[in-house]
């Protein structure tokens, strides 16, 4: 289990460019089908059968279980004391599938950030998901743009 910290990651700690990574997380087989069972029954993520006549190797998870582990793995890089909410998501990417097995990390990188014009307590930053397998093979890439805290609103000039 990921231990939260209370304290949080601010607007002026962010550190545009530079990556880090999370803790791994293997995608399991019955994960796989219970995920899509409840939320994206697809024959590709139940059956291995359907998944190679649709020219698969097999069983592919759904791209909402990719999606939520990467949302999961984010919350190991302190942000969620100090974010306000999402503006939103860009530039969602399946660059492959997550097959049983897969041991995946979360890649995270800030591409930008800006004081807001009209929540001077906040700040506006985007940051780059990217879900890797543990050969480096790319799954799912995505950018999110958030409202976040400062810790000293900026002064009105």
């Amino acid at each position: 289990m990921i231990e939260l910290s209370a304290q949080g990651t601010y607007f002026e700690d962010i550190d545009v460019g530079p990556v880090q990574i999370s803790s791994a997380v293997v995608f399991e087989r019955d994960a796989i089908i219970a995920f899509a069972q409840q939320w994206d029954p697809l024959p590709v993520h139940l059956n291995d059968d359907a998944a190679k006549a649709a020219g698969f190797e097999g069983l592919t998870a759904s791209g909402t279980h990719m999606l939520a582990v990467k949302q999961r793995l984010l919350h190991e890089f302190n942000l969620g004391p100090t974010v306000i909410a999402s503006f939103g998501s860009d530039e969602t990417r399946y660059h492959a599938p997550a097959r049983p097995g897969d041991v995946v990390r979360l890649h995270f990188s800030w591409r930008s950030k800006r004081p807001s014009k009209s929540r001077p307590s906040c700040g506006i930053a985007q940051h780059l998901g990217e879900l890797r397998r543990s050969d480096g093979v790319l799954l799912l890439s995505i950018l999110d743009t958030i409202l976040i805290r400062r810790r000293e609103p900026e002064e009105a000039t």
